[in-house]
């Protein structure tokens, strides 16, 4: 099972159609960009979060990186902190 979604046969009519329109809408390259500073992100209707770092390394979502490594990146780059708060991510 996915992180934050219940198995197809779970959900209701409704939750597996908006599932499916959120996939649907990335695939076709829809997404929110917003600047933090130095750092950009990317939020996708799935809710996938893509940061691109000013070095120039860029995390194609951020759900998957360890929660304390989350915690060390918005120590050293107090802008992601902001970012994550537009995403409603923190």
């Amino acid at each position: 099972m996915r992180a934050g979604l219940s198995p197809h046969k779970l959900r209701s009519r409704d939750s597996q159609l908006d599932v499916l329109s959120r996939q649907r809408r990335e695939k076709a390259g829809e997404f929110l960009e917003r600047t933090f500073g130095s750092v950009t992100v990317k939020l996708f209707p799935s809710g996938r979060l893509e940061v691109h770092y000013p070095d120039g390394y860029v995390e194609p979502d951020l759900g998957k990186v360890d929660g304390r490594r989350v915690w060390e990146l918005m120590d050293m780059l107090p802008e992601l902190r902001d970012a994550l708060i537009w995403a409603r991510w923190f």
